[in-house]
């Protein structure tokens, strides 16, 4: 259960209970440490599913409610951004800010990988325990209703693109205001010369 346990040291410890449950699906597969190996032919197949249909419902209520979250911090961003173009924002907040978002939007992205893994893996595990092949079915399955997590995370992946845009545009408004200044400083020494 090694994946197991790579899952949990990963992620935040808030984010727990909306991870695929790796470690109970492995407990039916194979039974917990203090008891002997299940019989492939008893292992409980609807408890498995259960567990199963239950990680994905718990997968789908996080990035419901971090997309939303994300989207809502990116479009306070770009009118940040977009105020800076107007002097009315300090752009090292919103520099900070926008550095901040990004971070925490790749450990949401990275939490979407790693439970793209552990369907993957123990559907695998299913397969190998049991002689079925259930798993290339289940995973076609899994991306047509949670294809957020089969590579690019969805519209989380697209807030961290428009981020990225973002910073590029930001970087921009930062170094036209810097030259501003030096431009009006060296304007102002010269101004002392000829006076």
């Amino acid at each position: 259960m090694k994946f197991g346990n790579t899952l949990y040291e990963k992620i935040s410890e808030e984010w727990h209970s909306y991870a695929v449950d790796y470690r109970g699906m492995t407990v039916v597969l194979e039974g917990d440490d203090t008891s002997e190996k299940i019989d492939p032919a008893k292992i409980n197949h609807e408890d498995f599913f259960r567990r199963y249909e239950l990680s994905k419902r718990g997968i789908e209520i996080f990035y419901l409610a971090k997309r939303e979250w994300a989207l809502d911090r990116t479009m306070r961003l770009m009118q940040r951004v977009d105020d800076l173009r107007l002097e009315v924002d300090n752009p090292t907040e919103v520099r900070r800010a926008v550095e901040s978002l990004g971070s925490e939007l790749d450990l949401v992205l990275g939490f979407l990988e790693l439970n793209h893994t552990g369907f993957s893996k123990i559907l695998k595990k299913f397969d190998k325990r049991t002689g079925l092949a259930t798993r290339d079915a289940k995973l076609k399955e899994l991306r047509l209703s949670h294809s957020f997590l089969s590579g690019g995370g969805g519209d989380i992946g697209m807030a961290k693109e428009q981020l990225e845009g973002l910073a590029v545009r930001l970087d921009r408004i930062i170094a036209r205001r810097t030259n501003e200044g030096k431009k009006k400083k060296k304007n102002s020494k010269n101004r002392y010369i000829f006076d």
